[in-house]
Parts: C-alpha cells; sequence; structure tokens
C-alpha cells in the first residue's frame, strides 16, 4: 500500500470515530503507533495530515551526465 493511501486510511478511520489505538490494530503494524497518534494530532488540528518535508539540504541527483560532468571539471583543475 503507498503512503497515500495508508494516510486516507487512517483519515477515514478518524474521521469515522477510531482512536488511534484501533487504528493501530487494525493497520496490524503498519504503521507506528507514535506515527498513527502524530498523524491524528495533525487531523484534529488541520483537518488533514500534513507531513513536512525532512530537514536539509536535498540530495543530489546521480546520473552519468552528472559523473561525466564531475570528472571533466576535476581533469580541467589538474592541468
Amino acid at each position: 500500500m503507498k503512503s497515500k493511501d495508508i494516510q486516507k486510511l487512517v483519515l477515514s478511520k478518524y474521521e469515522n470515530g477510531d482512536g488511534p489505538t484501533k487504528i493501530f490494530r487494525d493497520l496490524n503494524g503498519t504503521l507506528s503507533l507514535p506515527t498513527i497518534e502524530r498523524w491524528c494530532k495533525s487531523i484534529r488540528d488541520t483537518g488533514c495530515i500534513n507531513l513536512s518535508k525532512p530537514p536539509g539540504r536535498p540530495r543530489t541527483i546521480r546520473t552519468n551526465a552528472n559523473i561525466q560532468k564531475v570528472k571533466h571539471r576535476l581533469e580541467r583543475r589538474r592541468t
């Protein structure tokens, strides 16, 4: 199941009156109980599940083109 599908399922179960512990049991450990509790708090506060992006610099994309660019720049520096 994809993350968005799980979020929709948790949201619908919470809106139907299920508590975090009941949702946790119904999902058979797919998510941790603290995660479900955090999502339920987010639903209570904002009405939806808002997942923030992780802090820090975004990962760079490692492609053959980028690798060749770096090699080319290193070779240029050496001469």
